[in-house]
């Protein structure tokens, strides 16, 4: 937050860590809340409002888990307008703790933290509610000390095993919340690709094609073909979490299947899945983004948080208050 005075490998393992961040400002109607839908359709929501904002050709990694637990935090301190916005981007979804299954093999993990200026009040009863249903730990710091950043930064390291290691570079004077989430992921395959499998051939990219190192498997995996695309389901040891492949029809790329892909179809697409033998190949993979999330979430339909207009009053007396800038 912010106060303005006038944001291994297919190999063996898979590996993701993901930050949602979010600042306020200070800056100097009700309507029917939605009701509670489908977080798989968010998640479809968030990602197409990413893809969209993306510079052509750009690779998107994105954690609708991650912004949907931030947004949730700041959700539950808005009123008025501000939350009708946000309930509906979340498409009436609460992003709570949860047990994430971890085991010996897989370790999951999130966590939430919020980071307040020592010159700005925040109310008793929202930092309770973060602190005992968000499980969020609530520091209160001088901005202006650099030992302040450091300890951000180090939150962030500690809770994704050091894959990350900065929330932010630098702390503005107008700062006065800082709202994260923090989401590790790391398992191995239920079924291991063989390195020696892995050997140079061309990928067929939206943009051009290009020699890559290509892993290889013949072996028995949920498959289906849905609406012209080709689905392979790739399970994690202990099977409760998957990665799911999707390649669609020849010459066509990703900005021209997401119009078409929506919580229904999605679903369509998951029951049709059955187990044959599939021979599988995909380029080895290495993915770091750095996205702003703002110009997605206006898409989204949240605007009057970023405005003089926002309604933060939960949070806090002081204001008024507004969204500065929401980062993954």
């Amino acid at each position: 937050m912010e106060r303005n005075r006038k944001s291994k490998t297919m190999k063996k393992y898979m590996l993701m860590a993901a930050m949602a961040i979010m600042g306020l400002s200070s800056c100097g109607q009700t309507q029917p809340q939605p009701s509670e839908g489908s977080r798989t359709d968010f998640a479809l929501s968030f990602f197409k409002a990413v893809s969209s904002s993306a510079k052509p050709g750009e690779n998107v990694v994105a954690s609708p888990y991650s912004a949907g637990v931030a947004l949730s935090m700041l959700t539950e301190g808005a009123a008025g307008q501000t939350k009708v916005e946000l309930d509906n981007a979340l498409n009436g979804c609460l992003f709570m703790p949860e047990p994430m299954g971890d085991s010996e093999a897989v370790t999951v993990k999130s966590a939430n933290s919020i980071w307040v200026s020592d010159n700005f009040s925040v109310r008793n009863r929202f930092v309770a509610h973060m602190e005992d249903d968000f499980k969020a730990d609530v520091e209160v710091m001088d901005f202006a000390d650099p030992a302040t950043l450091q300890s951000m930064n180090r939150w962030c390291a500690d809770n994704t095993d050091g894959k990350i290691t900065k929330i932010k570079d630098s702390l503005s004077p107008n700062n006065v919340m800082i709202l994260a989430n923090a989401l590790y992921f790391n398992a191995p395959w239920q079924k291991e690709l063989d390195p020696e499998g892995t050997a140079p051939a061309t990928f067929k990219g939206v943009s051009d094609d290009k020699e890559v190192q290509m892993m290889y498997s013949r072996d028995m995996y949920e498959y289906a073909e849905y609406q012209g695309c080709q689905l392979i389901r790739l399970p994690y040891e202990g099977g409760r979490y998957a990665m799911t492949v999707v390649l669609p029809p020849s010459g066509w790329g990703i900005d021209s299947i997401l119009p078409y892909v929506t919580g229904t179809t999605y679903k369509g697409a998951m029951q049709m899945l059955s187990k044959q033998e599939v021979v599988f190949k995909m380029p080895k993979f290495k993915l770091e983004t750095s996205l702003v999330l703002d110009k997605a979430l206006k898409k989204m339909g949240i605007y009057t948080a970023y405005t003089p207009a926002a309604d933060f009053k939960g949070i806090s007396a002081m204001g008024p208050l507004q969204l500065g800038t929401v980062k993954q």
